[in-house]
């Protein structure tokens, strides 16, 4: 069937000529490190990425080949005539992108760690297009693709990841991953052992696209009929272990949590997706379920990230209580409820990543995780007054401290387009106008801190960014004037770009927002609004104005997360290529003009 797909041929890689393809081989030929560098970023991966993600589906077998493969070439190092045991392609990938992964958690300065994992994910890829992963993907491809995927969203390119998740799981639905095979039990064991072994990557692929798409709000692709869950024989007798748990946690997600589905759920469908999640903690192994009961340092890891994500995803189910508008048909006291339920959900959440990130360098490595943790503190600092929740103004402090702290700085210098850095970790894009809004709230009570710079300088760091309002995103409480909306479609305006624009709008917002945000978030505290002044015939400066004043707390929690980028050429990486012109055969060169 594959064959007649135009899938499993002999064609060679077609987006790249087989001279390019050679010519990157021989550079790359001696890249391989010592052995003992290799063993200890091996080490490094089997220890920390491998016991929460899960991405090599059998991290024994490779392991015990890639000491094969060492030995093989050391021998052939020493002897005049080489003994040839060959490995394919696909299989170097998955090496390479296990030091990449190895590299971005082993301990290491900043620039160092990215410099290496740069470098070997991208010789894995040029392995997978040596194995030509596009026309004959395998298992072994499958697993480089999601590794360099992860490599990519723990380096802050969390839009390119998303990307290539999609990717990859198109090629696993080529290979059949998520049919189910119909066993009937009476199969040898290996047979048995492959099965699981493609269901288990199959549902890996779920994992990371669910997680994904969700911190995009965006519908998982591998939302399908597809095979059961790779569950251990001892499961339902002795609890789900993490990966169980993360595989239960992500189902739910992608049955329940889809941005066209949630938007609507009705109160009873809330309070059910809570308890089918509540329900999976109930089932998870006892080690990892109750932290009294954790035997070791990874136990409590697992437990604390299992509270973290879990804890997230019920934030995420009770977000219809925080949007303007009732599409959820939600009663005052259901909103009061589903919003206490929300603010608890994303201060255990937060105080999670706190406690991993006391005992390791996971949370603050990782992009899921400080996604998660970074989010949360941001909407919890929005739905109410820090200032008047010791807790909730602690953990403030406590997670900006962590995202902030600086390790000794280093003498060797990075490569050119790596930063050297006193950080043990640097956010971009989201995360960090997520984290200035933050430090705002923190500081100063607002989201744009006590003042802002001019608009010439949006990228200075000292306020966090507004994405362009687009029409139906972020619009103000109450209708806008048509011509208004009309306007704003013609030139993606945002409230700080017009002034005259803004001060119809606040003042429209304050004859009947307010009391519609009080109708819609009773007994819910926000942020102090800040006073406007204005002088007889002068329009009022409203740079300082507090955005949470005249937005909903989701639609201000989506402006400081998501830009909406010009699809179209934005110049950033243009070039100056200037390709001669070639006459068509049997025809003279063009003439020279002179201008």
């Amino acid at each position: 069937m594959r064959s007649i797909l135009g899938l499993d041929n002999t064609a060679p890689f077609p987006l790249m000529s087989s001279r390019h393809l050679d010519r990157m081989t021989v550079d790359i030929s001696t890249e391989l490190p010592s052995d003992r560098e290799v063993m200890k970023l091996f080490r490094t991966y089997k220890e920390i990425p491998q016991q929460f993600w899960g991405l090599v589906i059998d991290i024994d077998d490779l392991e015990t080949k890639i000491m094969v493969y060492l030995e093989e070439r050391a021998k052939n190092s020493r002897a005049q005539t080489k003994a040839i045991k060959p490995v394919s392609a696909s299989w170097l990938a998955i090496l390479f992108a296990v030091l990449a992964v190895g590299s971005q958690y082993h301990d290491s300065p900043y620039h160092v760690r990215t410099r290496d994992a740069q470098r070997y994910i991208q010789i894995s890829f040029h392995f997978l297009r040596l194995g030509n992963f596009l026309l004959r993907p395998n298992l072994d491809s499958i697993q480089a693709m999601l590794m360099t995927s992860f490599v990519l969203l723990n380096d802050m390119k969390a839009e390119a990841s998303w990307a290539l998740l999609g990717l990859t799981c198109r090629l696993a639905q080529s290979l059949g991953l998520h049919r189910s095979q119909h066993l009937d039990g009476r199969e040898d064991p290996e047979t048995r052992k492959k099965d699981s072994m493609r269901r288990k990557l199959w549902w890996i692929c779920v994992w990371h696209d669910t997680l994904t798409s969700l911190s995009f709000d965006r519908s998982p692709m591998t939302n399908i009929p597809c095979c059961p869950l790779p569950l251990s024989p001892n499961a339902d007798t002795e609890g789900y272990g993490y990966l169980e748990t993360m595989m239960l946690l992500c189902r739910v997600i992608s049955d329940r949590l889809n941005p066209d589905v949630a938007g609507t759920a009705s109160y009873s469908q809330i309070l059910d997706n809570c308890k089918a999640i509540d329900d999976i903690r109930m089932k998870v192994a006892p080690q990892i379920r109750n932290k009294d009961e954790c035997r070791s340092a990874l136990d409590r890891l697992q437990y604390y990230a299992i509270r973290l994500h879990s804890s997230f995803v019920i934030s995420v189910c009770c977000r219809p209580a925080l949007r303007r508008g009732n599409s959820n048909r939600l009663e005052a006291s259901q909103k009061k409820f589903l919003g206490d339920k929300c603010k608890e959900s994303l201060t255990e959440t937060v105080r999670m990543y706190l406690a991993m990130h006391q005992l390791s360098v996971i949370p603050t490595r990782s992009w899921a995780f400080t996604y998660h943790g970074l989010s949360s503190a941001v909407l919890l600092s929005i739905l109410c007054e820090t200032k008047a929740d010791p807790e909730v103004h602690q953990l403030q402090g406590d997670l900006i401290l962590a995202l902030s702290a600086t390790t000794q700085k280093e003498r060797s210098t990075p490569t050119p387009h790596i930063q050297e850095s006193d950080k043990d970790i640097e956010l971009s894009g989201p995360l960090s106008r997520a984290l200035t809004a933050l430090k705002n709230i923190y500081d100063h009570g607002s989201v744009i801190g006590s003042r802002v710079k001019s608009e010439s300088l949006p990228a200075s760091g000292t306020r966090t960014p507004l994405q362009n309002q687009q029409p139906g995103a972020g619009q103000l409480v109450g209708p806008l004037p048509a011509q208004d909306i009309a306007y704003r479609q013609n030139n993606n305006l945002d409230p700080h770009q017009n002034a005259a624009i803004a001060m119809a709008e606040l003042q429209q917002q304050q004859q009947n927002g307010m009391s519609q945000m009080q109708s819609d978030y009773p007994n819910m505290q926000f942020l102090a609004s800040q006073q406007v002044p204005q002088q007889s015939g002068q329009l009022a400066d409203l740079s300082n104005i507090d955005p949470s004043t005249y937005m909903s707390p989701m639609d201000l929690y989506d402006q400081i997360f998501w830009e909406s980028p010009d699809p179209f050429n934005t110049g950033v990486d243009a070039m100056n290529f200037d390709f001669l012109s070639q006459p068509p055969p049997g025809q003279q060169p063009p003439q020279q003009y002179y201008f």
